[in-house]
């Protein structure tokens, strides 16, 4: 026997056995050491609706304690102040208007599945740069970007598309269509707000008179005036026909590419998105892989309908037991992570998409101090955002960050984190608030904020590099209802046209000293006027400059449905139902 061959193959076994064991382990250290995100988005969410930002009367005791154990942003601001245009900014670090999802004289959304409209597939997504590098990544609850484009089921803005290799939720939204005992549906309320805008009953009553004009005159025959008059008729009834069947066809939960559920059961939707996200966490500890999560609620959306162990708890009735119904799922999810054991290195951060809707009353939220709110871009009440972020491996306890940030920094704040780089073939709007987070005492990244409604710029921070003041420039104005900030006829306020005043001079406010905007600055009360709004001025020139010609996805043509769009499941009855094992959870516990 050959034991000096023997002796050597031993050793070379053992060496690879040991290279084997180390780069295991290695491997193991690497995962561990990547951060992992969860992301909370609340929809409609007040700023004044929120424990840790001043509210006394609404339970939100596990959002406060992510406040108190990292950061709190007084001054974080949506670049939009409805949902779609809102979450793309978001999503994408950039402004809406740079890729066409803004409205015009109109905030708008994503209304129904059946439209074309929806995220570009040029877009790039955080989601999607955490996934290149590595990320499991998903998304639980609202979407609400879009869903096909040329036919049913292309999915060409599904979430799949951009990043997100795991989608559990609502591809559209969730509104009053959704609860089946609503005595007036978002469908009625579009109708009166399209047949305004399209002032369809003027041209309609104009076709009809002058066809019967031209038939009395003998230049048509009697098969021309029937054909116009169905045209004309159905121009008026477009906007209340469309909408029949609304809560079917509308109220949709996909798992991935499949509907599971048409219409969805609203008061199960938070317990069930708490269910996944908890699977999720446990089943990416157990692979070993970082992961992105997105927690994206339909809280406190109307139609208010929580699960049955939170009706009547509160003191705000269904808004604020859709609020501490949220807040709940919040907690579930953060003592996830902790018996996991993956708190330390989770980057958390909590916002809201917009501000509360005012106008609905008591099923809308508060904006605390702040004027305005849902669909006024250039209000604080629409765009100024209940925000928190904990990282306890990188951001201190009882941090409070004053400076103007965005949502369009979590983009490149998420990039840095990756040490990914970012996307060199497009202007990227957000900045990298990092340092700000840790603590750095330095201005806020912007030196300019651009807040449009719709396509229209309505107002401009500015942060001089000196000082500790940001400025508020406000070219336009809206025409609220009196005694309010808000513009109740209209279910949210129109970003142009008779409904809104244009100033000119621009009103002027320091929000660092004046949050509130009850104390506008002129030329004659500080000589800092000129110079302030002629700085402001040049960085619109520049902006505007930077802007391209896209493709607007909100165009009139788009706002009509198109019924191969429409997906069913079931078909065709439109109609299935998803069942869930709820019993595991702690419900309202």
């Amino acid at each position: 026997m050959d034991y000096t061959n023997t002796r050597t193959h031993v050793f070379i076994m053992a060496r690879l056995v040991w290279f084997a064991f180390l780069s295991a382990i290695l491997t193991l250290s690497r995962g561990n050491d990547r951060p992992n995100f969860v992301f909370f988005v609340a929809d409609d969410l007040g700023i004044g609706d929120v424990g840790c930002f001043g509210n006394d009367t609404i339970r939100t005791p596990n959002i406060d304690s992510v406040a108190a154990k990292g950061a709190k942003l007084t001054q974080h601001l949506a670049a939009a102040a409805v949902c779609t245009p809102s979450r793309a900014a978001f999503l994408t670090g950039r402004y809406p208007i740079r890729y066409g999802m803004v409205g015009m004289d109109n905030p708008m959304t994503c209304i129904h599945m059946s439209e074309p409209s929806g995220l570009p597939r040029s877009e790039v997504t955080f989601p999607q740069l955490a996934k290149d590098h590595g990320y499991r990544t998903a998304l639980l609850g609202k979407w609400h970007l879009g869903l096909n484009c040329a036919w049913a089921g292309d999915h060409c803005h599904h979430p799949s598309k951009f990043g997100f290799d795991y989608f559990y939720g609502l591809p559209v939204s969730n509104g009053l269509d959704c609860d089946p005992d609503a005595k007036e549906t978002m469908g009625q309320r579009f109708a009166q707000i399209l047949s305004r805008r399209l002032r369809l009953v003027e041209i309609s009553t104009s076709i009809f008179v002058v066809i019967l004009a031209l038939k009395y005159f003998k230049y048509i025959q009697w098969k021309t005036v029937i054909l116009f008059s169905v045209f004309g008729s159905s121009l008026l009834a477009y906007p209340h026909l469309r909408q029949i069947g609304g809560r079917r066809l509308n109220c949709v939960m996909m798992r991935d590419d499949d509907i599971i559920e048409m219409p969805f059961n609203i008061s199960t939707i938070t317990p069930r998105m708490t269910l996944e996200a908890i699977k999720y966490l446990e089943e990416s500890k157990t692979a070993n892989e970082p992961f992105l999560l997105e927690v994206s609620f339909w809280n406190p959306h109307t139609a208010l309908l929580p699960y049955k162990e939170f009706r009547g708890k509160s003191r705000h009735g269904p808004y604020g037991d859709s609020v501490e119904e949220m807040d709940w799922s919040i907690g579930v999810v953060m003592a996830t992570l902790e018996r996991l054991g993956l708190t330390d290195n989770t980057f958390v951060y909590f916002t809201s998409d917009n501000g509360g809707h005012i106008e609905t009353g008591e099923h809308g939220g508060s904006n605390g101090i702040h004027k305005g709110g849902k669909g006024q871009g250039g209000s604080e009440g629409g765009i100024r955002m209940p925000t928190i972020v904990q990282w306890p491996r990188k951001i201190k306890p009882g941090t409070v960050v004053t400076e103007a940030t965005s949502q369009m920094d979590i983009f490149p704040t998420v990039a840095d984190i990756l040490k990914a780089p970012l996307p060199q073939d497009r202007v990227m709007d957000g900045r990298n608030i990092l340092p700000l987070l840790g603590g750095s005492k330095q201005p806020s990244p912007h030196d300019f904020l651009f807040h449009y409604c719709g396509e229209y710029l309505h107002a401009v921070r500015y942060r001089p590099r000196d000082g500790n003041v940001t400025w508020k420039a406000h070219f336009v104005s809206y025409n609220w209802d009196p005694g309010t900030t808000g513009c109740s006829t209209l279910f949210v306020c129109r970003c142009a046209g008779q409904e809104v005043t244009h100033n000119d001079p621009p009103l002027l406010y320091d929000v660092t000293n004046d949050p509130v905007e009850d104390r506008p600055i002129s030329a004659n009360s500080d000589p800092r006027y000129p110079v302030v709004i002629d700085a402001i001025k040049r960085a619109v020139e520049a902006h505007v400059e930077s802007l391209t010609e896209v493709e607007k996805q909100f165009r009139l043509s788009n706002v009509f449905s198109r019924p191969w769009l429409q997906e069913c499941c079931n078909f065709p009855f439109c109609d299935c139902q998803e069942n869930v094992d709820l019993s595991s959870l702690q419900i309202g516990g």
